[in-house]
This record gives structure tokens, sequence and C-alpha cells, in this order.
């Protein structure tokens, strides 16, 4: 075989493995809804009373944000049950209940019980999927309000990830959790995001609630 027609062959091969990461979707998700702005794909059935008041809770967290987007632009949302489709999407960051592709915007989530309203990642903690939904959604906010690269880059991640803790109104760690591992001079990564939490919510009681001179200011 010549060597530019080999070069065409491997190409063709690394777009159909790489084409899921920007469209989830490819990888036939089987059901799919529409609720309170999120449009959301998944690997099991979408009940609609459930559907509705996941997104419902999700939707009413974001908008408590000044960051909120008040254009009624819909949310794709992918929900797996932690299995291939996941490991698939997640690449290097399978241990996290969430993400979001900074190109397209879609939340991928981990695995999902719509009737419980929760999520459980590959050490079986659990958040509640609703608040996960409102944490990933504060990203996108985040990179429209600021932009890609001083959401991503130059902001510090116990403010991007408290922030939007912070508009989720949870934390993978309860008080005593976090208490712990501080005592065990623990560097774990929930403990990044519980404690940017709780200073992005000193920080805005002190400056009057204002997010966007909280962002400026770091």
């Amino acid at each position: 075989m010549k060597r530019g027609a080999s070069r065409w062959i491997v190409a063709g091969i690394l777009a159909v493995l790489a084409s899921p990461l920007l469209a989830p979707q490819l990888l036939a998700f089987p059901y799919h809804g529409a609720s309170h702005g999120y449009e959301v794909w998944s690997e099991a059935p979408l009940p609609q009373d459930q559907l509705y008041r996941v997104t419902a809770r999700a939707a009413k967290l974001v908008a408590a944000s000044p960051l909120a987007d008040p254009s009624g632009e819909r949310r794709r949302v992918f929900l797996t049950r932690g299995g291939w489709r996941w490991n698939w999407l997640a690449l290097q960051t399978r241990d996290a209940f969430a993400l979001t592709r900074a190109a397209g915007g879609a939340l991928l989530i981990n695995e999902s019980d719509l009737a419980a309203d929760k999520v459980r990642n590959r050490y079986g903690r659990t958040r509640g999927l609703s608040r996960v939904i409102a944490h990933e959604t504060c990203h996108g906010m985040e990179r429209r309000a600021f932009g890609m690269i001083k959401s991503d880059v130059l902001t510090p991640q116990w403010l991007r990830e408290g922030y939007c803790d912070h508009v989720a109104q949870e934390s993978t760690l309860s008080e005593a959790e976090a208490a712990q591992l501080k005592a065990t001079g623990s560097h774990s990564p929930a403990l990044v995001y519980f404690e940017g939490r709780k200073r992005v919510e000193r920080e805005l009681a002190t400056n009057g609630k204002n997010v966007a001179a909280l962002f400026a200011h770091y």
C-alpha cells in the first residue's frame, strides 16, 4: 500500500474514533428528551415526569446565578451508565462525576440514576444529578461570561470549581469528611472543590455578591 493511502486510512480511523468526543450522540444513545432548556440523551429510559423534576431543579439552581444565560439556548446533556460510553467520552477524567466539553458545550454525566436524582462515580460516591447538571452548566456560563482562556486557564481552580459548586449548592464532601482530610494533610481534588466553594461564598458575602468582580480580581 502506498504511503499516502495509508496516511489517509489512519486519518480516517482517528476521525471515526474522535468524532463522538465532539458529537457524543454519535455513540447512539437510545433515548432522547427535552425539558427546562436541556436536551437530554440517555442510555436508560427518560420518563417525562422524572426528566421534568431533575431538569427543573437544575434550572432553578442555574437561574439564581447572575451569569445565567437569558437567551434560552438549549444545553446538551448525555446521561451514561458509567460503562463504555462514559469511558470513551471521559478519557483521562473517568474518575469524575461529570465534565463539560469546552468545544460544543456538551455536558457528559457518569453513572446516572434519573429516578433517584443521583450520579455515581467509579468509587461509589454519589452527588445529586440535578446539582451536577447545574455545576456543569455553570462552567459553560463562566466561559460565556469571561472567555474560555480566562475561565479555563487563567482563573484558579478553586474559583472556577468553587463557584460551580456554589451554584449547585452541593459539594462532594461533607463538613466532617473535609475536616478529616485536612487533618491528614490530604491533597484530594474533592477538598479543593470544597474549600473553593467555602472561599467563594466568603468572598461574595464581603463584596456584595458581585460575581464579575470576584472573577476579575483573580
